[in-house]
């Protein structure tokens, strides 16, 4: 009998197939694990339930602090001397509430003391306490502001201070010459390397005397930006914005009168009597919405009987009226 026909090798597959089946072997006993207990107690169960998370309202508080100054420079003081300063200051406030109400805030001030600097407070500002700076002149002030429910700005306070300083937002050189009978000013002023951002609306005027003839008026540097107005007898240049640290320099020239040209060869006439007689202050008018001339300082900080969330902005600016004598 012939084999049968098996191309594939079934019949050995099979032997192989039973081959690799392992055989069954006793049953294992099951291990009986013990697993260790531990005592969990509840999560906030009884006495040990943690506090709620308390979510303080968001506020955000905008302090804008502006001064309006009037100063002239001592005499004998050297080039880059002493300033008297006579300040009129204002603080303004405005806050903006997450809930529907607006919280009131604890506003901080750090001022001369009441000799020298005179605060007004507004109904919605209320003083808790005064203390005097240890080590110091200044005093520290807190108060109490409850603002309006509002878009706008509400007033705080109003001071009103005389200072004296050295750390002019200007360095303002000014010098007269005489030669023959022509008397020329000359002025150069710089921004302070100390100033946070550029002087604005910067102008300078030189009230010309009578002295000098003003039909011989000459603007001699910043023609493009200078103009006589004779009804007036003023000179002044209009220069706009002094970028921070940068300079200018202006100079006018006039013939002086005939009576002080006689005057001038008069013997019993001294010097110094001439000059009182053709002196020319300086007028200097500009602005910052970047910085402050005063040491006044104020801060936002949350009332801690009604605390919130507060973050604070603040803005100072100051618009300025410098007279400067012309030196010689």
């Amino acid at each position: 009998m012939s084999e049968a026909f098996d191309p594939w090798n079934v019949a050995d597959a099979d032997d192989l197939f039973t081959a690799s089946v392992a055989p069954k072997s006793a049953p294992v006993a099951p291990v009986k694990t013990r697993i260790p207990s531990f005592n969990i107690k509840p999560q906030y169960a009884g006495q040990d339930r943690a506090p709620p998370i308390v979510v303080l309202p968001k506020m955000d508080v905008k302090l804008r602090m502006h001064e309006e100054v009037t100063s002239k420079a001592v005499p004998g003081m050297g080039e880059d001397g002493t300033v008297e300063l006579f300040v009129e200051g204002k603080v303004m406030a405005q806050a903006e509430s997450s809930i529907n109400r607006i919280p009131p805030f604890s506003l901080q001030i750090t001022s001369p003391p009441s000799s020298e600097c005179d605060i007004m407070y507004q109904n919605l500002c209320k003083v808790q306490t005064e203390r005097k700076i240890q080590g110091s002149k200044q005093r520290s002030i807190k108060c109490k502001v409850d603002l309006p429910q509002s878009k706008d700005e509400s007033e705080v306070l109003r001071y009103s201070m005389t200072a004296e300083t050295k750390n002019m937002p200007l360095l303002v050189q000014s010098k007269a010459t005489l030669r023959g009978n022509i008397c020329r000013v000359g002025i150069q002023i710089r921004s302070n390397l100390s100033n946070q951002g550029d002087i604005n609306d910067l102008s300078i005027s030189i009230p010309i005397p009578n002295t000098m003839q003003e039909s011989t008026v000459k603007i001699t540097r910043g023609a493009d930006t200078g103009s006589w107005d004779d009804c007036k007898r003023m000179v002044t240049w209009k220069i706009g914005t002094l970028a921070h640290g940068q300079s200018v320099l202006v100079s006018v020239e006039a013939e002086i009168s005939h009576t002080m040209a006689q005057l001038l060869v008069d013997d019993d006439l001294s010097s110094t009597k001439f000059n009182e007689k053709i002196q020319c202050p300086v007028l200097v008018r500009c602005s910052s919405s970047s910085d402050a001339l005063t040491d006044f300082a104020i801060s936002a900080s949350p009332w801690m009987e009604d605390p919130t969330n507060l973050s604070s902005q603040q803005d100072q600016s100051y618009r300025l009226l410098h007279r400067v004598p012309t030196r010689k």
